[in-house]
């Protein structure tokens, strides 16, 4: 038999590994099918929910907000075309390096193909725009089930930052009751004593590996910088967030006096220190140099 309370317990262990791995900025737009994970996200301790309207508004909001802090948002919508609607701002996030990461509730597998009310092929919908695709398949209390949907969750926040940022799809079909369920029986007692373990003990942990120049490259630079007359440095786009690094680069401008090229999407433009030089730094070289042409 299955539990009644299913479809609640492994929305909750999903969202609290979810929560476990980085998350902390939750963009829900509402609707029937995406009921279990909403309604966990909101019972998870520290987790910050936005409620939205619309879905395409919401999924900008949550790459604004990715880009402001640096960590993936979560956006949870329903079925159908509404996970279409965040197809413009995972594009965004694509080309700008955001990390992102749409889970979109889908239909039970016995609902696809018979023409059910918002219930299209959700699979892989955002295509090569996407860092990765992960389908948690049809909830099941089998304990290897739950430990491999607590490491999906973890796998999917990873991918959004590793080896590239970008946005991750996970798709999570749900199946009626949708509702909260009460834990009624020894089936039902024993998923939730099941999942509170689960939940206690965490997710195993995805660590981020750190990028570092090679030391061989960063002297020859350091040689090209001594041996050159005049240089430029060309500062592309790179989210809010990464201004706590900027140190090294004022420090290379102002012993090289190289200009410093800052396009439309950099933040470089918007935090240059106090007292560097004005006049070594351009943010219009585009149209300066005829490059926008």
């Amino acid at each position: 038999m299955t539990p009644l309370n299913l479809q609640d317990q492994w929305a909750r262990l999903l969202i609290s590994s979810l929560k476990a791995a980085g998350v902390e900025h939750v963009n829900v737009t509402p609707g029937s099918r995406s009921t279990p994970w909403t309604w966990a996200a909101l019972q998870q301790p520290g987790l910050c929910c936005h409620l939205h309207i619309d879905e395409r508004s919401a999924a900008f909001f949550a790459l604004g907000q990715a880009k402001a802090t640096g960590a993936p948002s979560l956006l949870i919508c329903t079925s159908g075309s509404a996970v279409a609607n965040y197809f413009p701002a995972v594009i965004e996030a694509n080309a700008s390096r955001t990390p992102l990461l749409v889970l979109s509730a889908d239909r039970p597998f016995e609902l696809q193909g018979v023409d059910a009310p918002q219930t299209i092929d959700q699979t892989k919908l955002f295509g090569s725009h996407c860092r990765r695709y992960l389908d948690l398949g049809v909830p099941s209390a089998r304990h290897s089930a739950l430990r491999a949907l607590a490491r999906t969750a973890v796998q999917a926040v990873h991918a959004t930052q590793y080896p590239e940022p970008g946005p991750v799809q996970l798709n999570a079909r749900a199946s009626k009751p949708l509702e909260p369920q009460s834990a009624e029986g020894e089936l039902a007692s024993s998923l939730e004593r099941e999942v509170e373990t689960l939940v206690l003990a965490g997710p195993t942990r995805a660590s981020t590996p750190t990028a570092q120049a090679d030391v061989a490259a960063i002297r020859r630079c350091a040689e090209s910088a001594v041996a050159a007359a005049r240089g430029l440095i060309l500062c592309g786009p790179e989210p809010m967030a990464s201004q706590k690094h900027a140190g090294p680069l004022w420090e290379f401008a102002s012993a090289t006096g190289f200009l410093v090229l800052c396009e439309a999407a950099s933040q470089r433009r918007f935090a240059v220190p106090q007292g560097f030089p004005d006049a070594q730094v351009c943010d219009g070289f585009p149209t300066l140099f005829g490059l926008d042409e």
